[in-house]
């Protein structure tokens, strides 16, 4: 399971305590930014937080009254600010027509970090509605206008990676993957392109080099102590040595991150740990954790409980029980290849 590509991600402050400072923070912006046709002192303000503080810099940009009356390169910098902190602060981006106001005033031909950015945000909101081919052209169409070599262009090599893995491009994921970790060479942003190929090397059967790629990728992540990016490492550590049948091996990494995750983060790992807990046979550990946090699972997640929930009735002898489970387990999976169905139908339209 992948966390949302965000590099890094940083603890976030509430926007009242900057106001003590915002003074001075104007100041600097407009003498950085005296050639910028940019206008708006609370535009520059919040392009300056949204790296460190993008929750600050989403609530400067609400503050904004009639941002269809800013002039036009102002309106261009709202709109992929806009785009870009609510992409930060993971609030849906809805459609393109927000961040098509910043693609079409900074082009696609001129190299910019802006421009870039407006690429990369439109294919970003392209994958979130589920059009991967049209978000890999985003993303290349970014690759090519950006100017230098740094941490925003490995992100976007990593999440070029990321649609190429669903497309099952392999290869083709390594390579950006690869190219990310190069440009982040030295950096502890690492983390991410070394999780990805881990992974790619995990759905190829070859554990081992999955297993080591993890490993550099969980020191990185003690180094900065990001805790979700641990807790999620740990995870995977458990699915391989549930797969290798290192039962013992994979409830010690399961059990670190339940303890290393937040709440809404450790929902899908007691999935994992019930079925650890199912192939050491022990049944009702498994039950507790099928049911733990049930109602916070999705469709999917609730379907892999009543599953479990079957086996484990079945192994125990109780039919009218496995039964029960069988027929809530149908009734999701019936939803869920509906809803794939239409969604396909959606994609072919």
């Amino acid at each position: 399971m992948k966390t949302r590509c965000c590099y890094p991600k940083r603890y976030l402050l509430l926007f009242f305590s900057l106001l003590v400072s915002v003074g001075s923070i104007l100041m600097s912006v407009s003498l950085s930014s005296c050639s910028s046709s940019v206008k708006s002192p609370l535009l520059l303000s919040a392009d300056s937080l949204m790296e460190i503080y993008p929750d600050s810099a989403l609530s400067i940009l609400e503050s904004i009254s009639s941002p269809q009356k800013l002039p036009r390169a102002d309106r261009a910098l709202y709109a992929l600010l806009l785009t870009q902190a609510r992409h930060k602060n993971y609030i849906a981006l809805g459609d393109d027509s927000l961040i098509k106001t910043a693609v079409e005033y900074y082009g696609d031909k001129k190299k910019s970090v802006r421009a870039a950015k407006a690429h990369y945000y439109w294919g970003a909101t392209y994958l979130e509605k589920g059009y991967t081919s049209f978000a890999v052209e985003e993303y290349l169409a970014a690759i090519r206008l950006m100017p230098i070599r740094n941490e925003f262009l490995a992100m976007i090599y990593d999440n070029l990676a990321e649609c190429y893995e669903k497309d099952g491009l392999n290869n083709v994921a390594m390579e950006a993957y690869r190219t990310a970790y190069q440009i982040l060479e030295g950096e502890s942003a690492q983390v991410y392109p070394l999780r990805g190929i881990a992974g790619i090397f995990f759905s190829q059967n070859e554990k081992d080099s999955a297993l080591y790629y993890y490993q550099q990728a969980l020191d990185c992540a003690l180094v900065v102590q990001d805790s979700s990016m641990i807790g999620a490492i740990y995870h995977d550590f458990a699915m391989i040595y549930n797969e290798k049948k290192d039962y013992i091996r994979a409830d010690q990494y399961i059990s670190k991150a339940i303890m290393v995750m937040g709440h809404d983060e450790a929902a899908n790992a007691y999935l994992l740990k019930a079925e650890i807990m199912f192939n050491l046979n022990k049944l009702d550990s498994a039950s507790y954790f099928f049911n733990k946090e049930m109602g916070s699972l999705d469709i999917n997640g609730r379907a892999v409980c009543y599953d479990g929930m079957y086996q484990i009735a079945k192994k125990r002898g109780e039919w009218k029980t496995a039964t029960e489970n069988m027929d809530a387990y149908k009734k999701l999976y019936d939803s869920i290849q509906s809803v794939s169905y239409t969604h396909l139908r959606a994609h072919e339209t």
